[in-house]
């Protein structure tokens, strides 16, 4: 503590405030600064989600409508942030949430969080929709991986690439389920986004006015879903777009596809879009592991529950009969807390990371990590607790109308 005040003292002497990752205090001072350096389209598809962004809202506003139940005077000296998902000891609660493309936030994209997950700590969920191939962020990862699998049309693919995911050692497997088709996101529409982005009038002047972006862009290969080099025709975002439009869209996808991906993977295997107590217990039933309650971030269907109003409905029908992982909307170490206060054994997020990578490429992903880190060890403190294995449904309260016990 001492060295910490001779460091700031010495700085405000020189005349001097925090440069860089450092001078960015929450995970929406890293937003901020992530939107500086990015283009408007960029940003907004980061951030967007679908339709009126009803739940994208929600996904936010209704943790605050969580109020905390402190213990005071109890020691809490010794605190830790260890938890366990799926037979997996983990230091720290929060993982990477999978998410496409990340080159379009930094050159890096996932290779950067890779290594700044193995850094800290932190479990990264790598999508199947990444910018570089799952083998890449392997070799470049220093920490757990799990790897994001959509329910495609072809089984073959499906069989390729849970085979590939083994060869890589990957440690669990997360089938997304909640894209029968592709949410309507008006931002992405408004400003004429395409995979790959074509350069318009309005983008070019936008890119000019954000250089260090542009050139970050190009310094590495061209932007593609690399998992599908040697799948698709071509090597390039567009031959790969056309191929993921005609394969992906599964309106046809049922739980007999699951079981069939349960039989194929005999690691951990999670579903993840889960958001209703009904589809939870299918899940369970079907062998799944974990569950993530999830609604996409708010970009598939606009007007469902947030995922934190969903979770003790879902904690209360499956029980111990699955862990459960939160994702959507967690910005703030107390949003973790209060996840797990309602049955989540650990949370996802996904933008939080993406924009640090914008931010400040790897050193940005690490300071939200710290800032999670402290905000989680600084709410367990105030609460009156040591650990996560002490947070329960006593510390939290909820409204009336969330209708549960």
């Amino acid at each position: 503590m001492k060295t910490q005040f001779r460091e700031l003292f010495q700085m405000l002497r020189a005349g001097g405030t925090p440069k860089g990752a450092d001078a960015m205090h929450s995970v929406d001072d890293v937003r901020r600064s992530a939107k500086k350096r990015l283009p408007e389209m960029i940003y907004d598809f980061i951030y967007g989600g679908a339709y009126d962004e009803l739940t994208l809202s929600a996904n936010r506003s209704d943790f605050s409508d969580i109020l905390f139940r402190p213990k005071l005077l109890t020691d809490v000296s010794d605190r830790n942030q260890r938890t366990r998902v799926v037979g997996q000891e983990l230091a720290f609660p929060v993982m990477v949430s999978p998410a496409g493309l990340l080159r379009l936030a930094h050159t890096e994209g996932e290779l950067a969080i890779a290594r700044a997950a193995g850094n800290t700590g932190v479990v990264f969920v790598v999508s199947t929709a990444a910018s570089w191939s799952m083998e890449e962020i392997a070799e470049a990862a220093t920490g757990p991986l799990w790897f994001q699998l959509y329910l495609w049309r072809d089984r073959d693919i499906m069989r390729s690439l849970v085979e590939r995911a083994k060869q890589a050692e990957y440690q669990a497997l997360v089938l997304t389920v909640d894209l029968q088709v592709v949410g309507k996101r008006e931002r992405d529409l408004r400003n004429g986004l395409s995979i790959p982005p074509k350069i318009s009038l309005g983008s070019a002047l936008d890119a000019v006015l954000h250089p260090r972006w542009f050139l970050d862009l190009i310094k590495g290969p061209p932007v593609a879903f690399r998992n599908f080099l040697g799948i698709a025709e071509g090597d390039d975002t567009l031959s790969h777009s056309a191929f993921i439009n005609r394969h992906l869209i599964n309106p046809s996808a049922n739980w007999q596809d699951l079981q069939w991906v349960r039989e194929l993977w005999k690691g951990p295997l999670l579903v993840k879009g889960i958001i209703t107590p009904e589809d939870a217990l299918k899940a369970v039933d079907s062998g799944v592991d974990g569950i993530i309650v999830s609604n996409h971030g708010g970009r598939q269907l606009d007007g469902v529950s947030s995922a934190i109003r969903a979770l003790p409905r879902i904690f209360d029908a499956v029980g111990n009969r699955a862990d459960l992982i939160l994702d959507s909307g967690v910005r703030r170490g107390a949003d973790v807390v209060k996840a797990m206060a309602l049955g989540a054994c650990a949370v996802m997020t996904g933008r939080s990371w993406i924009w640090g990578l914008a931010a400040a490429g790897q050193p940005g992903v690490e300071r939200v990590q710290a800032i999670l880190a402290q905000e989680i060890d600084e709410t367990l403190a105030l609460l009156g607790r040591s650990n996560l294995e002490e947070i329960d449904r006593s510390v939290v309260e909820v409204p009336a109308s969330w209708d549960t016990p």
